[in-house]
């Protein structure tokens, strides 16, 4: 689930974000909560938790800047979107890494711009459609705990589902998050996020275990640390 915040202590220019981020994810199927505050010390308090922070320059207090800084001090990997009146500040916003920068007064266009491309450096966070019973779920992927793949179709187990799609091998590969999902063997595609307990070529997920075969061991071993290494 995407955590996103709000840091403005602006009410109606808060509104207007909190309805254009929650038309956002809502269209495109994301699971997400959304924290509003209204200063930058409170919100420095929470800041490890967030993937997306949306953040106000100009704030009494601590303003955009400085609150920036102690967030990035406790949280490198949060994608902080800065918002602005006065767009000769937006040079300061450099030091802190700012990912983008929206001017006010908010235009939806510009916040979904924002969006879309916090989105791709979410991992899994493309939509896949599968289906049961020919009911169609769009799911995200990295609700997927892994995929078992059949000649002419695959399976894949998501929380208490087993869903389908008619997807080629080929094409499953191209389409899945690969800094997420690995191939260990024929049949298997896993989430590397998913995996509970990895020793000796066999790996936990849940109460299922899984053989990583011989072939391509080494080269799952070399990608799961480097997953532990960047993204837990």
């Amino acid at each position: 689930m995407l955590q996103i915040a709000i840091c403005d202590d602006v009410v109606e220019q808060t509104l207007k974000l909190q309805k254009y981020i929650c038309d956002y994810c809502e269209g495109n199927h994301a699971e997400y909560k959304l924290h509003i505050y209204t200063s930058g010390e409170e919100l420095v308090s929470d800041a490890e938790k967030f993937d997306i922070i949306f953040l106000d320059i100009e704030m009494p207090g601590l303003d955009g800047i400085e609150t920036g800084r102690e967030i990035r001090a406790k949280n490198c990997k949060c994608r902080i979107i800065m918002a602005t009146v006065m767009v000769e500040r937006m040079k300061e916003a450099f030091f802190i890494e700012a990912f983008r920068f929206i001017v006010k007064p908010f235009e939806k266009s510009e916040v979904e711009e924002a969006l879309d491309a916090c989105m791709k450096r979410v991992l899994g966070s493309g939509n896949i459609s599968l289906y049961c019973d020919r009911i169609e779920y769009v799911i995200h992927q990295s609700e997927i705990r892994y995929v078992v793949t059949y000649d002419s179709y695959c399976e894949y187990r998501v929380k208490d589902k087993v869903l389908r799609s008619e997807d080629s091998l080929k094409k499953l590969e191209k389409t899945l998050d690969g800094r997420l999902f690995f191939r260990i063997n024929r049949k298997y595609i896993v989430n590397m996020a998913q995996i509970k307990r990895y020793k000796n070529g066999v790996l936990h997920m849940g109460d299922v275990e899984i053989l990583v075969s011989r072939r391509r061991k080494k080269e799952f071993e070399q990608a799961f640390m480097e997953f532990d290494l960047k993204y837990r």
